[in-house]
């Protein structure tokens, strides 16, 4: 609506003057993964930024942005193509997403940069000690972050495990906004009611096995986290999910789907279970895999803990940024020559 133009106008003016009074050699920019936010603010960052000389590195945190395209014109395309080819680095979060800018830009120069953590701040404390009873969900209450999935299996979970509690954090989505197909094979969404689904599978016998937290605040994200036995996010798509580096780096076990870098960072049996988004029978059986076997689930808490401190903690991901920004500097442009970079330069260190 008329409402966006102010924002656009403000938007380029503060840019602009930040862009006069620090005169700096790169911009770093997270941008959308919708047509409209490239077309509305992001290819407008870009040129703005090379016109006034800085280098440009952009970073994609989502896993739809390549299906969102498929609704753009030519004309759009082309638009997004060229900015695309004035950016220094167009990264992603895993190899898995980067053809999310296929055909879009100049391949040697398409990134992975992984989500950072805190690990003190997520670190396991008293890892032995956890609600065997408790497994959690993180995220949008919503039909694409697999929501909708969960609540049908908490029948079969529960007639095994009868004190079994589905605990439930985040916003209500009735309607999906930005996710509306399948990550994995491009089909759109079922269109299930999340309302509907509760009514159906969940809605009197079973509600004492459904506890909704609502939003948690960070110390209460803290303490949940650490009292529950697993987390799950069965998601239909996802970029990299900072509710599974959360839950990992607490030393938790995850059941997660095939989307996003999730299929590139965690294994099954080494991280927890990963299954294909939608799969309702996969889903449940890793559940009661991880709840029936104590010791699998100790292993892999185990396992979570150190693997999320060696790949994800600030410094390794700072140090994996600044090479990048490096090679920006110096006119780098190819992904080998970054690694060999970051290989020297920790060999330095």
């Amino acid at each position: 609506g008329f409402g966006l133009v102010p924002a656009f106008i403000g938007f380029c003016w503060r840019l602009t003057m930040r862009l006069i009074g620090f005169r700096p050699h790169v911009v770093y920019y997270f941008v959308t993964a919708t047509r409209m936010g490239w077309l509305g603010r992001d290819i407008w960052c870009i040129a703005i930024a090379r016109l006034f000389g800085a280098k440009v590195i952009t970073h994609m945190r989502a896993g739809h942005f390549k299906h969102n395209l498929k609704s753009a014109s030519r004309l759009e395309w082309w638009i997004i193509k060229w900015a695309c080819h004035r950016v220094s680095w167009s990264l992603v979060q895993c190899d898995s997403l980067k053809n999310q800018f296929e055909d879009l830009a100049p391949v040697d120069r398409i990134g992975v940069v992984h989500n950072m953590i805190d690990v003190e701040k997520y670190k396991a404390v008293n890892a032995d000690e956890y609600k065997k009873n408790a497994i959690l969900f993180m995220g949008h209450l919503s039909e694409a972050k697999g929501y909708c999935e969960l609540l049908k299996v908490i029948p079969t979970v529960v007639a095994k495990h009868p004190d079994i509690e589905f605990q439930f954090a985040g916003t209500k989505l009735a309607v999906e906004r930005n996710v509306k197909h399948s990550q994995s094979t491009g089909e759109a969404l079922p269109g299930e009611s999340p309302d509907d689904c509760f009514e159906k599978h969940v809605a009197g016998k079973f509600e004492k096995n459904h506890v909704y937290l609502g939003m948690l605040d960070e110390q209460q994200k803290l303490v949940t986290l650490r009292q529950c036995n697993f987390l799950v996010l069965p998601s239909y798509s996802e970029g990299f999910s900072m509710a599974v580096l959360e839950a990992i780096t607490s030393g938790k076990p995850v059941v997660s789907t095939r989307v996003g870098a999730m299929q590139d960072v965690l294994e099954t049996g080494r991280n927890g279970e990963l299954i294909d988004a939608g799969d309702t029978e996969g889903l449940a059986n890793a559940i009661l895999r991880l709840l029936d076997n104590s010791a699998y689930r100790c292993q892999v808490a185990k396992e979570n803990a150190s693997y999320s401190r060696k790949n994800f903690s600030q410094n390794v991901i700072a140090d994996r940024l600044g090479d990048f920004v490096e090679t920006a500097l110096s006119g780098v442009k190819s992904v080998t020559q970054v690694q060999s970079s970051s290989q020297k330069h920790r060999a330095i260190r």
